[in-house]
C-alpha cells in the first residue's frame, strides 16, 4: 500500500512542475492540427482519385 501512496505522491509532484498551455496557445495548436489534417485529407483524396483515374484507363 505504501508503494501506491508513494507513486501517487510522485505523480502529484510531477504535475505541479508541468507548465500547461494557455487558452490562446491551445487554440493555436488545435487549429494547426485541424489544418494539417485537412491538408493531408485533401492531398490523399487527390492522389487516390488520380490513381483510380489512371487505373481505369487500363
Amino acid at each position: 500500500m505504501s508503494k501506491i501512496k508513494k507513486f501517487f505522491g510522485e505523480v502529484k509532484y510531477e504535475l505541479k512542475k508541468t507548465t500547461w498551455p494557455t487558452a490562446k496557445e491551445m487554440r493555436k495548436n488545435t487549429l494547426t492540427v485541424f489544418g494539417v489534417v485537412a491538408f493531408f485529407a485533401v492531398f490523399f483524396f487527390g492522389v487516390d482519385s488520380l490513381i483510380t483515374f489512371l487505373l481505369n484507363l487500363l
